[in-house]
């Protein structure tokens, strides 16, 4: 049996990585259409298991955000059609706390 190089390999797991991405995404999004939390409480959540790829491969995980700023996009506009990609994605990025979030500072406190 021939080895397999370490590029084919790096290949193979990264296809693999890509697909267990999507396959999470896609079951929290058919959780989230079965018992629909706030956006607020459901976008940081997945945000956690998308932050798991960040450490594992770069592309990989750059791959799995775009899929699912797609997959948000695709369950806004059934929500309302007339919402754009852009808004949609600005949405999403709005309820998200870490760095693919919008850039909110924190308010500062009248003493």
């Amino acid at each position: 049996m021939p080895k397999m190089g370490k590029d084919m390999a790096d290949s193979e797991l990264n296809t693999v990585l890509l697909a267990l991405g999507k396959a999470q995404v896609n079951a929290m999004f058919r959780r989230q259409e079965a018992h629909a939390v706030d956006d607020s409480e459901f976008l940081p959540l997945l945000e956690v298991v998308l932050t798991a790829f960040e450490g594992i491969e770069k592309e990989v995980a750059e791959e799995v955000w775009e899929y699912t700023f797609a997959v948000y996009d695709r369950a806004c506009k059934q929500a309302d059609p007339t919402w754009t990609t852009a808004e949609n994605r600005k949405l999403m990025q709005k309820y998200l706390l870490g760095p693919r979030g919008l850039k909110r500072k924190p308010r500062r406190r009248k003493d």
